[in-house]
């Protein structure tokens, strides 16, 4: 049995800020695999269906998982739906430990988008994720904005938490990973020089652009729609205009 330890989440992207408490932690078993191939045709999605299931099941690497971690830290450890939940012990942080297994996301037999994928405990519902082309494109929006990208996701997130202490904006209303992938469909353009160009640039295009059709950062989902795992596009333009708020009181 194989399996990989990987950061995800804003210690791993760079855009943690003071009060981000939690490091989520990927624990990806690495035996067996989910597939979606919804794109290939029917005589190859049969080629799949009849790939023999692995002898070890995602729930008992799961609960081996849990077993060793219990084993480690004792008390601290607790199932959570989505996550094994490790509290902290200072100066160690919380973390969230994700226990998957590979999803791949078919364009071919031979050419397939590699993610993880794990089962909700309480209700069994599939997320599937793509950490590492989050990752790897939030890298090359950083580049492509000479630096500023990350810099800009950090001082939203401020603004976001000060919006929520405030309580001009509820708590939960804007979690991180909407709002960075949020900023991702933000043009290149929007980045300007300087903090306060920026934000006001980046603050105008979330008030005046079509952001319906954005992106999650790893460009494989769509950031708003009904499921659970996507954002409300009310909520969104609730905080753009907060964001505006928050730009016309300081000027």
């Amino acid at each position: 049995m194989t399996y990989d330890f990987l950061l995800q989440g804003s210690y791993s992207n760079d855009t943690n800020i003071r009060g981000d408490s939690d490091v989520d932690v990927i624990l990806k078993f690495n035996c067996a695999f989910w597939y979606n191939a919804d794109a290939l045709s029917a005589e190859d999605q049969a080629i799949l269906n009849r790939l023999p299931p692995g002898p070890y099941s995602r729930d008992d690497f799961r609960r081996e998982a849990f077993k060793a971690l219990e084993n480690k830290f004792g008390g601290l450890v607790a199932q959570g739906n989505k996550s094994i939940k490790i509290k902290p012990a200072p100066p160690r942080l919380a973390a969230d430990v994700v226990v998957c297994i590979e999803h791949r996301k078919y364009a071919s037999l031979n050419s397939f988008e590699e993610g993880v994928e794990f089962l909700t405990s309480q209700d069994k519902r599939q997320i599937v994720n793509y950490p590492k082309q989050h990752h790897d494109n939030g890298v090359k929006k950083n580049s492509n904005t000479g630096g500023l990208y990350k810099r800009t996701v950090r001082m939203f997130k401020n603004a976001r938490n000060y919006l929520e202490d405030e309580n001009m904006i509820g708590h939960g209303l804007a979690p991180s990973y909407f709002l960075e992938c949020l900023l991702y469909n933000a043009p290149t353009s929007a980045f300007q020089n300087g903090f306060r160009d920026t934000y006001h640039s980046v603050v105008k295009w979330m008030n005046h652009a079509d952001i319906s059709k954005a992106v999650c950062q790893n460009r494989q989902h769509r950031l708003f729609g009904p499921s659970s795992e996507q954002w409300s596009l009310k909520d969104a333009k609730n905080l753009a205009n907060q964001f505006m708020i928050l730009w016309t009181d300081w000027n």
